[in-house]
C-alpha cells in the first residue's frame, strides 16, 4: 500500500511539474502565465494525439497561437503525459482482422522474443549454407 501512495504522489508531482512547465512556456511566449489556463491546455493536449488536432481544439476555445508554439506545447505535454485516447485504428479493428499493418498488433513478450531470435538464427544458418555452397561451386569451377 505504501508503494501505491508513493506512485500516486509521484504522478501528482509529475503533473504539477508539467503544469508549471506549460505555465512558464506561456509566460515566455505570450507574456502571461496563468496556472488554470496551463492546466486546461495540459488536459487538452493530453487528449490529442496530433498537433493539428491540438491546434484545432485550442482555436475552438479561442486560443490563437503560432504553430511552432502549439507543437512545442504538445511535445512537452506528451513527454510527461502520453495521450490517453487510443488511435482510430486500434478502436475500429479487431484481432484477426486484416489491416495494412497487422504485424504491429502482435504483442511483445518473452515468448515472442524467443521466436524472433530463433527465426533470425535459422535465417543466418540458411544464408551461411548458401554462401558455403556458392564457395564450393566457385572452387569446383576453378578446377580445384
Amino acid at each position: 500500500m505504501g508503494a501505491e501512495i508513493e506512485a500516486d504522489g509521484l504522478k501528482k508531482l509529475e503533473y504539477l511539474s508539467l503544469v508549471s512547465k506549460v505555465c512558464s512556456e506561456l509566460e515566455t511566449h505570450l507574456g502571461f502565465g496563468d496556472k488554470v489556463l496551463a492546466e486546461f491546455i495540459t488536459e487538452m493536449g493530453r487528449n490529442c494525439e496530433k498537433v493539428d488536432e491540438f491546434d484545432a481544439k485550442l482555436k475552438e476555445n479561442g486560443a490563437e497561437m503560432p504553430d511552432y508554439f502549439v507543437r512545442t506545447l504538445l511535445t512537452i505535454i506528451h513527454a510527461i503525459l502520453p495521450p490517453t485516447q487510443k488511435s482510430k485504428s486500434e478502436k475500429g479493428s479487431k484481432e484477426g482482422e486484416k489491416t495494412p499493418f497487422a504485424a504491429l498488433k502482435i504483442k511483445d513478450g518473452k515468448e515472442r522474443v524467443k521466436d524472433l531470435e530463433r527465426e533470425i538464427e535459422e535465417e543466418a544458418k540458411s544464408r551461411r549454407r548458401i554462401e558455403e555452397e556458392d564457395e564450393e561451386d566457385k572452387y569446383r569451377d576453378r578446377g580445384g
